[in-house]
């Protein structure tokens, strides 16, 4: 159970270091392509803090419950990088 949460932390972390990536390469593209490059920042920051959020209250709440929602945030760990990879091709 540990090391299947740390593995999540740490791709959350590579996450979180792509995302700070986009941020900048943002700031220097205007008009049209700004927008959805601010638009995608933003989606994907609220994607990554509910994920956040939701590892950090299962871990509070012990294996079994940790156990029920592992599906979930596998899939939703496998969007977000889905999401990130397609943007960084």
């Amino acid at each position: 159970m540990a090391d299947e949460k740390r593995q999540m932390e740490d791709v959350l972390k590579d996450l979180g270091h792509k995302l700070d990536q986009l941020i900048e390469e943002a700031k220097d593209k205007t008009g049209d392509i700004r927008e959805e490059l601010d638009e995608t920042i933003e989606k994907l920051k609220v994607q990554r803090d509910e994920l956040e959020n939701n590892i950090s209250g299962y871990r509070e709440k012990g294996k079994e419950k940790w156990e029920e929602a592992k599906p979930h945030f596998n899939n939703a760990m496998e969007e977000l990088k889905s999401a990130m990879s397609k943007i960084f091709k």
